[in-house]
């Protein structure tokens, strides 16, 4: 069984990898123009909740690749690093998720104007995912795919859990 539960937690840490880098770039990339008369686009880098996420997932993925190392690595030496990695991989990821669900509930939608400085444009009232559905499936996206990694950095814990548990 130890095993088993070392290559389900070494495959569960090799997808929070790929998820968090996923969920980085699907936000990274989330931006939609909107006709004239409506007057710009609309992107991740107006909301600091969609800025924050980006970060956060890049940050998990890169805790989480360390985490990965040293489980293949130095599995016996680098316990409480591991151990550490993934509370900080836990916590950037769940707080994300939710970051994004609740803003992209809640926000209105900020309309820039194409070309000019940051502070030009204007905010309309409303959930931004009635006006900019591409934009608000990107959104949505990211933050399924965020809620995935988090899941799976759980997975990859417990299962190492249960695999030192049975010693004792």
């Amino acid at each position: 069984m130890d095993g088993a539960a070392r290559a389900v937690s070494l495959f569960f840490r090799i997808a929070v990898v790929g998820l968090s880098v996923a969920a980085a770039v699907v936000m990274a990339t989330a931006s939609q123009a909107f006709p004239f008369n409506y007057g710009g686009a609309v992107s991740y880098t107006k909301y600091p909740a969609f800025v924050y996420f980006v970060v956060a997932a890049v940050v998990s993925a890169v805790c989480s690749a360390a985490a990965l190392y040293l489980s293949v690595v130095r599995e016996a030496a680098a316990g409480w690093a591991v151990a550490l990695l993934d509370v900080v991989t836990m916590g950037l990821l769940f707080s994300a998720a939710g970051a994004v669900f609740a803003v992209r509930r809640m926000a209105p939608l900020y309309l820039g104007v194409a070309g000019a400085d940051t502070v030009a444009g204007r905010w309309v009232n409303g959930e931004f995912c009635h006006a900019a559905g591409a934009f608000c499936w990107r959104v949505t996206t990211s933050a399924i795919i965020c809620a995935f990694a988090a899941a799976a950095v759980s997975v990859a814990v417990l299962t190492k859990g249960a695999r030192h548990r049975g010693k004792h």
